[in-house]
């Protein structure tokens, strides 16, 4: 399932950053209003400054959407005549091309009010405003709004973050009539209107009727948590929206506005972290069986030592970062040489150093068993999320694989690790980034890879929404016209185009070419559905969808084949999948590998399906998504042993004998 995307309503694409609004001088007047389509509404603010001296009629004035960034976009061919209809015209253009964005012509009604219409792309938009003293400060998580609630779904290849913003106070909205908007940050496409319902019982509903979606959730007693299902193209996935408080002793509230205006948060005071040495005893946090310490790594220059690198993507500047968390057992090592150790590496979409998907956080018990083996780990926040820099947005599995060998690089040199005895452990699209950096750097020990994909993204994608929509009960004829479309999509997105007119004008096409097998689906499936209706819902929510399609993540990962790194490979690799893996079939993934490691002679590879077991490693009834947060366990005993005893066949786990451990006198 991919979530619709909508091209940005004023601001030029490029203008992405989201930062706090100004006040505005009084010496300006400032306008604010709501411009609305059917799938977003968005505030802006108009600044106008009327010449202050005598006998002057002149005016100048600028247009700023805050919900998308903080740029402000000049007004040309202005003019502001309160007694004509009409009377207020100014159009906008781009600032980079000076081409045409929109128009605006409006009404003055009263003295602090405008009624007008904004003229965009054809599209002939509602646009009133009024006048106010002052913009109030807000930050850019909460973007002004009374209450803001946040979560991350966990979708078939990546992950989602969600934002939802009620606003009941002026001049955004009042208590008798709240705005409550649905943003997909992880997309950047913010303010799709929602209603939102509640019942004695406390269950509550978020209709997000532009993209189809529903969000249905249970509000904890403290009035701080829903705990639900997101619910999009008839597939639910568990989803959890967590308030974002104020302040830490601030109460806690319904999905409705609070009060009082939500304060911007405090700047963070954190001094940068320093490379771990044999003295980390400053910032560690210490249990009975481990130690952890914070860790930053600087990118920009790393090179794989033996020369191998394909990827063309460039490197990050040096001023960016990856930050994470290295875990060391607490014993004492019998050889002298330093723990062994693994670099872990994430699934796709943006995820923090845990990998955490709802209540659970597979990278952390992951850590935590193998110190208890004797293994010290590192896992980090994907560039751009949490505390590592970057732009997650423009980055490809490549890029994602560079920044393992950063890690890994810097793993090398810490001096409690044994550096000829670190490997890399990845799950999901991490079993992709393992090998490639395995063949990128000579020197990594071994790989343990969770799901790891054995064909191209494409087939991936195309095997696991037909798997879902066959356990969702989705008729045959249905999944069949679907996954010929879905083909087409996939090699529209997977080519090369000069522009992008020419990519809609294709997509258009495919859709055009694939909808007789799909009307007749639905018919089959529904005799009273009106298909001219659905043919136009479906075409609207693959063009929202266009921006992912061209997006280089997407492009990258359809054509990726990892075969090839497997016939390269010489470390000793563990593969795991799980019988009931919805999102990397072991089936097809999994022979896909052996067939590799036959023509590998030189890899010791052991490759493992385990029964019950899903893409998130837990022992699960269907094996698809929505069970992952229903499950109580975070990761499968049999996972966790299966790893066990590979370690111990490899030599790598060490004496568990307590000692004084690092840091310790």
């Amino acid at each position: 399932m991919a979530f619709p995307k909508f091209l940005l309503l004023l601001t030029a694409p490029w203008l992405l950053l989201l930062c706090p609004s100004q006040s505005i001088s009084q010496e300006t007047e400032t306008w604010f209003g709501w411009v609305e389509t059917p799938t977003q509404h968005l505030r802006t603010v108009l600044k106008i400054q009327r010449s202050s001296e005598p006998n002057v009629a002149t005016v100048t004035g600028a247009i700023i959407s805050p919900d998308q960034s903080s740029e402000e976009i000049s007004l040309t061919d202005l003019q502001l005549k309160a007694t004509e209809p009409d009377g207020w015209r100014f159009q906008l253009v781009n600032p980079k091309d000076a081409k045409p964005i929109a128009s605006f012509r409006g009404t003055q009604v009263s003295a602090d009010r405008v009624e007008g219409k904004l003229d965009q792309s054809g599209q002939s938009l509602s646009a009133n405003f009024e006048r106010i003293n002052q913009l109030p400060v807000e930050s850019a998580q909460t973007l002004g709004a009374d209450a803001v609630w946040t979560g991350t779904l966990n979708l078939v290849v990546k992950k989602m973050d969600f934002r939802i913003r009620v606003y009941s106070q002026p001049p955004f909205a009042t208590k008798d009539s709240p705005r409550v908007l649905f943003d997909s940050l992880s997309e950047r496409f913010v303010g799709i209107p929602a209603k939102v319902e509640m019942d004695q019982d406390r269950n509550t509903t978020f209709e997000i009727a532009a993209i189809g979606a529903k969000f249905s959730a249970k509000l904890n007693d403290a009035g701080n948590e829903l705990v639900g299902s997101f619910t999009q193209n008839k597939i639910p996935f568990p989803l959890t929206m967590r308030l974002v408080e104020p302040a830490s002793d601030s109460k806690t509230s319904a999905p409705v506005a609070s009060e009082e205006p939500m304060p911007a948060p405090a700047e963070s005071t954190t001094e940068p972290k320093t490379e771990p040495s044999s003295n980390l005893g400053d910032k560690l946090s210490e249990t009975e069986s481990y130690l952890e310490v914070s860790f930053e790594v600087n990118l920009g220059s790393v090179k794989p030592s033996n020369k191998k690198e394909t990827a063309k993507s460039p490197a990050l500047p040096a001023k960016e970062r990856i930050a994470g968390t290295l875990t060391l057992p607490k014993m004492t090592m019998v050889s002298g040489k330093g723990f062994p150790a693994v670099v872990m590496v994430t699934g796709s979409g943006p995820q923090d150093r845990d990998e955490t998907i709802g209540r659970h956080k597979p990278f952390a018990v992951l850590a935590h068993f193998l110190a208890e083996q004797g293994i010290a780990s590192l896992r980090y926040d994907d560039r751009g999320v949490g505390e590592s820099t970057g732009n997650f947005l423009t980055a490809t599995s490549a890029d994602f694989a560079k920044d393992a060998l950063a890690v890994w690089n810097y793993a090398c040199g810490i001096k409690e690790l044994d550096s000829e005895r670190v490997g890399i452990l990845g799950h999901s699209e991490g079993g992709l980034v393992g090998p490639m950096v395995a063949n990128w750097e000579s020197r990594v020990a071994f790989l343990i890879l969770l799901a790891p994909p054995g064909v191209t993204g494409g087939d991936v994608l195309k095997s696991q929404i037909d798997r879902m929509s066959e356990l969702q009960g989705v008729d045959p004829a249905t999944r069949k016209a679907t996954m010929m479309l879905q083909q087409q999509l996939q090699d529209i997105a997977a080519g090369y185009f000069v522009d992008d007119a020419t990519m809609k004008r294709d997509i258009r096409k495919a859709i055009q070419e694939q909808w007789p097998l799909l009307e007749s689906a639905a018919l089959a499936s529904d005799p009273t559905v009106n298909t001219n209706e659905l043919k136009q819902q479906l075409t609207n929510q693959i063009d929202q969808q266009f921006m992912e399609l061209k997006s280089p993540w997407y492009s990258y990962f359809l054509n990726y084949d990892p075969g090839p790194s497997w016939l390269l490979l010489r470390c000793p690799t563990l593969a795991i999948w799980g019988e009931k893996d919805t999102q990397v079939l072991p089936q097809l993934n999994g022979l896909a590998i052996e067939q590799m490691v036959e023509r590998n002679p030189a890899l010791e590879a052991t490759l493992v399906v385990l029964p019950s077991i899903n893409h998130m490693m837990q022992n699960s009834t269907t094996g698809l998504p929505e069970e992952y947060s229903e499950i109580q366990e975070t990761i499968s005993n049999d996972v966790l042993d299966t790893i066990g005893q590979w370690i111990n066949l490899q030599g790598l786990s060490t004496s568990h004998s307590e000692g004084p451990g690092i840091g310790k006198p």
